[in-house]
């Protein structure tokens, strides 16, 4: 039995933002050529696109094969993914979680802090291989996660939503678990 993963560009509701070089925050742009570098967070938009197929019914979902559900990715300026965010359609414990959110990242990369709090856990990785990616981006190679449930307080049996994003500063923990 195969699992499914819905993957796109815009979800209704709030949709995740992050600062980018020159202060923008934009959808990615389809139609762009592939790149050389990451395939997962951190490429180029138009490798991400070449590396996860698109759902035939849609023109903004692409599915992958880890785990069924939806992930909604926001690009900087300068065309880089720098916020996925995974929507779970059955919750996982807290260690899947983890694997999905590496799964994502380069294989250089390095953990930095892992926070727990009352409404998600918070973690920072390192990579050089994403600083180079990335440049003006994110000049440290940083990438946020967070897990969070459902319900208001963090349940490390039944995580809903993975966010990976470039928000934070080395070290900082100052992302609200909104």
């Amino acid at each position: 039995m195969g699992c499914l993963v819905l993957v796109g560009c815009r979800t209704p509701g709030a949709p995740a933002t992050a600062p980018t070089a020159g202060g923008g925050t934009i959808e990615c742009p389809a139609d762009k050529q592939e790149r050389t570098g990451l395939n997962n967070f951190g490429a180029y938009i138009g490798t991400w696109q070449a590396s996860h197929r698109q759902v035939p019914e849609s023109t903004a979902y692409y599915t992958t094969a880890t785990v069924p559900g939806r992930v909604t990715v926001r690009c900087s300026t300068n065309g880089y993914v720098v916020v996925e965010e995974i929507r779970l359609m059955f919750h996982v414990t807290a260690g899947a979680a983890f694997q999905i959110a590496l799964t994502e990242l380069p294989a250089d990369a390095t953990n930095v802090y892992d926070h727990s709090h009352a409404g998600c856990r918070s973690l920072q990785y390192r990579s050089p291989r994403l600083a180079d990616q990335l440049g003006a981006d994110d000049r440290d190679g940083l990438a946020d996660i967070k897990f969070q449930s459902d319900e208001a307080t963090y349940n490390t049996a039944s995580v809903s939503l993975i966010v990976i994003d470039v928000l934070d500063k080395l070290g900082a923990d100052t992302g609200a678990c909104a």
